[in-house]
């Protein structure tokens, strides 16, 4: 596994790089907590040959409808997204999810970003609570078809905690 504090710098680094608002403290943690239990930091793909990508398996359909409903109509945070991902803007401009999976898979800061930027556009407010943040990660991020749970959420967490301290 990666390294926790490494790859939450960089998460810091990536959602502050974008814009202040995006880089609390309760981000980076739901982030990283995102990443710790759809790949534990470990895949790069989704198992099983689905559509996800990257530690935080974000799916090609999620990164375009971002850009599509999202991104598109604030062009300066676009701008923003290219120059921290290090990804051209013509291609935080095109919509096409073949595109965005190879982007997804070989580029970490953009991944964070549609991590991120998903958990932004929820018109709800981030738990603190490890409770919280295991039933808004299901609900808004998962889904009610995913195939993850609340309590494999929690159980993850608590196991990492266990093994490396808190983080």
């Amino acid at each position: 596994m990666i390294s926790i504090d490494q790859i939450r710098s960089l998460i810091q680094r990536v959602c502050n790089g974008i814009g202040e608002k995006f880089g609390s403290d309760g981000a980076v943690q739901l982030v990283l907590e995102t990443g710790l239990v759809e790949s534990r930091y470990k895949y790069l793909r989704q198992l099983g040959d689905g559509p996800a990508r990257s530690f935080w398996q974000v799916e090609p359909a999620t990164a375009v409808d971002n850009l599509q409903h999202y991104l598109k109509h604030r062009k300066k945070l676009m701008s923003k997204c290219a120059e921290v991902s290090l990804v051209d803007l013509m291609h935080w401009q095109t919509f096409e999810e073949s595109l965005w999976s190879d982007i997804l898979e070989k580029n970490l800061a953009a991944s964070i970003i549609h991590c991120r930027v998903k958990y932004w556009r929820v018109p709800k407010s981030m738990p603190s609570s490890l409770e919280g943040r295991a039933k808004y990660w299901k609900q808004y991020y998962n889904s009610g078809l995913g195939a993850g749970s609340e309590e494999k959420y929690i159980e993850i967490i608590k196991d990492i905690r266990g093994a490396l301290g808190d983080f």
